[in-house]
């Protein structure tokens, strides 16, 4: 999966770096060995985010750091395209990506997480509960009254702002939904989301893993 994730990210214009950040020298070694480029870190680090800050830190030449997750196999360069755009046509701060959520059992699946976007752009909330909720509609008539959106785990940083974020304690919502998102927003730093003008499948589960395995197989024959 990373290497598919890594290929894709060859693809986007506008790009100074290409790295893969592991703690596992299984990783590391599988990078190298197609030619990619890896760098260790730390085995302490709690999240992706924390792991990226160790990278930024080493490379001070760079202003944005874009964290592509290793379980989006079948992102899209012209997605991940979006977010370089958004930093090189002025954009500023924390940017993520969302999709539509078309299928109702991804709406009270757990282990995708869901969020709820402003009129201009900012993210509220991150949930792995469906929000919104419908008051006064059953569970089946829900997607029918509101449109629900799926995170995408991208990310997009400002070096400085990445900095600051990594040196915050966990917080009370984060621990909770065990989100990390969840902490820069209860700190008050925004995050800007972007729809994603593809929709891929993020791999959580072995069935996840399963069914990206076979999309792939049927886009390279």
């Amino acid at each position: 999966m990373v290497q598919w994730v890594y290929e894709a990210a060859q693809k986007v214009n506008g790009v100074d770096k290409i790295l893969i950040a592991t703690d596992s020298a299984e990783v590391y070694n599988h990078v190298v060995g197609f030619g990619g480029d890896a760098v260790m870190t730390s085995e302490k680090h709690t999240t992706g985010t924390d792991r990226i800050g160790e990278v930024a830190r080493q490379f001070e030449e760079y202003d944005v750091f874009i964290n592509i997750q290793g379980d989006e196999p079948l992102i899209s360069p012209t997605t991940i395209q979006q977010m370089v755009d958004f930093y090189r046509n002025g954009g500023h701060g924390i940017v993520t990506l969302y999709d539509a959520i078309r299928d109702e059992s991804q709406l009270f699946d757990f282990n995708v997480v869901k969020l709820t976007v402003s009129l201009s752009g900012k993210i509220l909330y991150f949930s792995r509960a469906a929000i919104p909720a419908q008051r006064d509609f059953p569970f089946k008539r829900w997607m029918h009254n509101s449109p629900y959106y799926r995170h995408i785990g991208m990310y997009g940083f400002e070096r400085k702002i990445l900095l600051q974020i990594c040196e915050l304690p966990q917080s009370g919502l984060e621990k909770s939904e065990m989100l990390e998102q969840l902490r820069w927003l209860e700190n008050d730093f925004e995050i800007y989301g972007l729809e994603a003008n593809h929709q891929g499948i993020g791999v959580d589960t072995m069935e996840d893993l399963l069914k990206a395995e076979d999309l792939l197989r049927s886009q390279n024959p």
